[in-house]
């Protein structure tokens, strides 16, 4: 994409202050209009882009239910006439659970939001998208996405799923010589947010967890990597420790696992 300015973006998750609120805030500042939604803390996000010479328009979706995001979708383009950029933020973790102890429900409302959010946002979008002179589609994914780790198995399972939606997206469009649509794959690793304590279950590890990840990169610094990465059309665009973990899967992807119960150990988190 050669320009960022003047477009249209659309970002999941939008609100409170992780990175999805920081992505829209980033896009602001460099004269994106924004269409934002989550389920709260859009009032923040809002003030935040007050500031700026840009167009914004929030709202309150529910992103599991597919007739909300078609909603959403009217709504979006009705207010701006079209959309170029679309950042499927969205997502949770159920927090510190070994596989024995996640319940079928807990698969499904973690699918729910983290994959089929992803399909039915860009399957809404995509035709508009599609009509564009240049346009982007953005899925977060994470480095538990190319990188399996214990206790994490329901989320490390969703994301793995939207890398190969979007790896396999990006592959067909190439195919097919769909060349207007830039498709990105993002797989943040450690970055200062409170998915951890914001997950549904708490454990024994979920403060070490959340230490951990504090000392990562800035939620801030994430959205202008992401941002500059639409902009150098990176498809695999990586934060932190992402990239490390990549490097790991694919020279050891068999036995990282003695690197993961060894990492485990010297940061204190607890193997049961």
């Amino acid at each position: 994409m050669k320009s960022l300015k003047g477009k249209v973006a659309v970002v999941t998750g939008g609100g409170g202050n992780g990175i999805g609120h920081c992505l829209v805030i980033e896009l602001a500042k460099r004269g994106v209009n924004v269409a934002y939604c989550d389920i709260a803390g859009l009032e923040l996000t809002q003030k935040a882009i007050r500031p700026y010479s840009v167009k914004g328009y929030a709202e309150i979706v529910d992103i599991s239910d597919r007739f909300a995001i078609k909603g959403f979708v009217k709504n979006v383009i009705a207010e701006f006439g079209h959309a170029d950029i679309i950042i499927n933020n969205a997502g949770i973790a159920l927090g510190d659970l070994s596989f024995d102890k996640v319940s079928e429900e807990d698969f499904d409302r973690i699918t729910d939001i983290n994959y089929w959010g992803v399909i039915h946002t860009t399957q809404q979008f995509y035709p508009y998208l599609l009509t564009r002179p240049e346009a982007a589609i953005v899925n977060i994914s994470s480095s538990q996405g190319i990188m399996g780790l214990p206790y994490l198995v329901p989320y490390c399972t969703t994301k793995f799923a939207v890398r190969g939606f979007t790896d396999t997206l990006r592959v067909e469009n190439k195919i097919r010589g769909i060349k207007n649509i830039s498709i990105h794959t993002v797989h943040p690793g450690a970055v200062a947010t409170n998915i951890s304590l914001n997950a549904d279950y708490q454990g024994s590890s979920t403060q070490k967890f959340h230490e951990n990840l504090q000392a990562g990169t800035s939620p801030q610094c994430a959205a202008e990597i992401i941002c500059d990465g639409i902009l150098k059309n990176k498809a695999r665009i990586f934060i932190s420790d992402g990239r490390l973990h990549d490097w790991a899967a694919r020279l050891l992807p068999t036995q990282y696992d003695k690197i993961i119960r060894l990492v485990m150990r010297l940061k204190g988190v607890a193997i049961v």
